[in-house]
């Protein structure tokens, strides 16, 4: 405003010079516009009486231009990178409601286009686990498969589709009966998937594209052998491929040049390299091994490339051309570590420590996102070393690394907690440090919290040391103080019982958390539903300090006696979390006394999850900790009846969902 009033006015009408006006106590008029206005009062004196009236016109012309000015409309939205991250998030704790939420904010921003608008719904139904309808979802499917799909979304169909159609018989000793199954319902309907790898390691679509080369016609050996050299000792399904390798019909040997350049049309250069690395001393190799190593940025391909042409005889060198010679020379440059380019995408380390160093040459997000899907956890399962470096690494970070790290919080506890078929011990110190992260960012959102749980759950399950223990039970403390809200009451408990399932080498330490979530439902007793007094005795009971909740879960038995209890219907239960499932099966029973409860936690699909989950009136699946496999099972068998999905695995979570099912059913 003062710029204005000094454009219309300035210093040819009147002494005003661009400042406030300071408040004179004698002039009551500036007294009065003061008490009105506070500090933002300007004083207009002209520099002469015959100035006044020119003043008066500018100042007239100044309000009608205001008058007319369009409102300015508040365009506010948030970064598209904090709402994608968020979205990541929600995901992760599996919070279905909110990710559509995000979803729409994400396409809302105007940075979505039709395509990309897709690969989002991909991949929500993919993060959620909704394979069977990412699956069946032919006409979504056929619009993309033609498409340069990002490898993220390559993945996500390409896992649907093997959780349907493959998985459910890929121990099947017939391997001709698999190649028959994948092949009708996988290869020919969506063999645009298969064109091209784009260099993912993940496990289900190594073997899914090794399945789509044994199908053909001619299956290329070298290829699927390419494929099985991708695949990590320690990922799982190993022995599957191996298996399917050694049943393919050997057969004479192909023109490896012919293989090599049809590679290199399809933009798949690992396995180019790989041939090209086989068929050394061949001169033509020495050539198309550079063409195809100038496209992977590999550590490990660029010191087997270096030492091919260290080996190689002197006629060899003298018959390359000026662009072998280049490319030649970035990949020495690269290997002896004068070209930084390549060190910050060969894996988490390498990236971290780049992050660590400044992040020069890229934006640090954008390489994340096209590197990390091609990372595979095999690496970090079998060094420990490496793990404890990258927790170092994030935990010691500050100023913008800090940020960064922050931002890739996501893609770590994806890659760390979720992707792997099974916790490794060398990632527990990621998994304290990720934690950690929580608890440093204060106030959490729902998600966050279901996501420290599932770290949690994770640290646990590898047994940590005492140290990583107590920093855990630190973390989660502090987590809790920033979070005591009636809204997080659920979560609370369920932390409660997750520290009270697993080894304590810590006992005052997890006995001070739980008074403190005794704390948090004392404060909202009068909120404490029946179902969670419920809860919260039995863990007073599993802590063995009944008497700590004398006066909070007795308030609530008045909240039992409604319509609710005499629902008389068959309530399943599906979990592999055991111990919550026989809490959840202990409250309900006392809650709804009338009904019957019943629980499984089959790892595949049974007659006896197929029977319980067709019969049940509700039906509870605790899909976070489940099987896809059982899964699929009691979704077929459920139709078009509701699938009761807690956010959540602990007790609280299960009973909360099957009581918000039997009121809207009664209602």
């Amino acid at each position: 405003m003062l710029e204005e009033i000094k454009a219309f006015v300035g210093p040819s009408f009147s002494q005003f010079t661009g400042q406030w006006n300071v408040v004179d106590s004698t002039d009551d008029v500036a007294a009065c516009l003061h008490e009105r206005f506070g500090a933002y009062v300007v004083s207009l004196v002209p520099c002469t009486a015959e100035d006044r009236h020119d003043l008066e016109r500018s100042i007239a012309s100044y309000y009608r231009i205001l008058v007319r000015r369009p409102a300015v409309v508040d365009r506010t939205v948030r970064p598209f990178s904090q709402i994608r991250a968020d979205f990541d998030r929600a995901l992760l704790a599996g919070n279905q409601t909110r990710s559509q939420q995000l979803l729409d904010e994400l396409s809302a921003t105007g940075r979505v286009n039709a395509e990309q608008r897709k690969c989002l719904e991909i991949r929500l139904l993919a993060g959620l686990g909704r394979h069977s309808e990412l699956a069946g979802n032919r006409p979504l499917l056929e619009s993309v498969m033609h498409l340069g799909l990002p490898p993220q979304t390559i993945v996500d169909l390409v896992e649907a589709l093997y959780a349907i159609h493959v998985a459910p018989i890929e121990n099947d000793p017939d391997v001709a009966m698999v190649l028959e199954q994948f092949n009708r319902n996988v290869a020919r309907p969506f063999a645009p998937l298969f064109h091209e790898r784009k260099g993912i390691r993940r496990p289900r679509v190594l073997r899914s594209f090794f399945l789509y080369e044994a199908t053909q016609a001619d299956p290329n050996e070298a290829r699927c052998d390419a494929i099985l050299a991708a695949y990590g000792d320690e990922d799982e399904g190993r022995e599957l491929i191996v298996r399917w390798r050694r049943s393919l019909k050997p057969k004479a040997s192909a023109n490896s040049l012919e293989l090599v350049r049809q590679a290199i049309l399809d933009e798949d250069y690992e396995m180019a390299a790989n041939v090209c690395l086989a068929e050394l001393p061949q001169p033509w190799a020495y050539k198309a091994l550079l063409r195809a190593a100038a496209e992977i940025p590999s550590q490990e391909l660029l010191r087997r490339v270096r030492q091919a042409f260290d080996d190689a005889e002197q006629k060899i060198l003298d018959a390359l051309t000026e662009k072998d010679r280049s490319r030649l020379s970035r990949i020495a440059d690269i290997h002896t570590g004068a070209d930084p380019a390549e060190k910050f995408d060969a894996d988490w380390l390498s990236w971290a420590r780049w992050v660590a160093s400044g992040m020069r040459g890229a934006a640090p997000m954008p390489v994340l996102e096209a590197a990390a899907i091609n990372w595979s956890p095999d690496e970090f399962a079998r060094h420990g070393a490496k793990c404890a470096e990258l927790a170092q690494l994030i935990g010691n970070a500050s100023g913008e690394a800090e940020q960064v790290f922050r931002e890739a919080f996501p893609a770590l506890v994806e890659f760390f907690v979720d992707r792997p078929a099974r916790t490794y011990r060398t990632f527990a110190p990621v998994h304290s440090v990720l934690i950690t992260a929580i608890a440093m960012s204060g106030s959490a959102s729902n998600d966050e919290l279901e996501i420290a749980t599932s770290v949690t759950r994770a640290l646990f399950e590898v047994g940590p040391s005492e140290q990583m223990y107590v920093d855990c039970l630190t973390d989660l403390g502090e987590i809790l103080a920033a979070n005591s809200a009636p809204v997080h009451l659920d979560w609370a408990l369920g932390v409660a019982e997750l520290l009270s399932l697993y080894p304590c080498p810590h006992i005052e330490l997890r006995m001070r958390t739980f008074v403190a979530v005794v704390e948090l439902c004392r404060s909202n007793r009068h909120r404490l539903t029946g179902a969670q007094g419920k809860v919260l005795e039995t863990l007073a009971a599993d802590y063995g300090c009944p008497e700590l909740i004398a006066g909070i879960a007795q308030t609530q038995t008045a909240g039992t006696a409604l319509a609710e209890a005499a629902y008389p219907g068959l309530i399943g239960i599906y979990t592999l979390n055991q111990s919550a499932a026989e809490r959840a099966k202990r409250t309900l029973e006392s809650l709804l006394p009338k009904a019957t409860v019943e629980i499984n936690a089959d790892l595949v699909a049974t007659d006896r999850l197929r029977n319980l989950a067709r019969s049940a009136d509700l039906f509870a699946f605790a899909w976070k900790s489940s099987k896809h496999q059982a899964y699929y099972c009691a979704k077929d068998a459920r139709k078009d009846r509701e699938l009761l999905m807690p956010t959540g695995a602990g007790t609280a979570s299960l009973v909360r969902v099957v009581l918000e099912a039997v009121k809207s059913q009664l209602n």
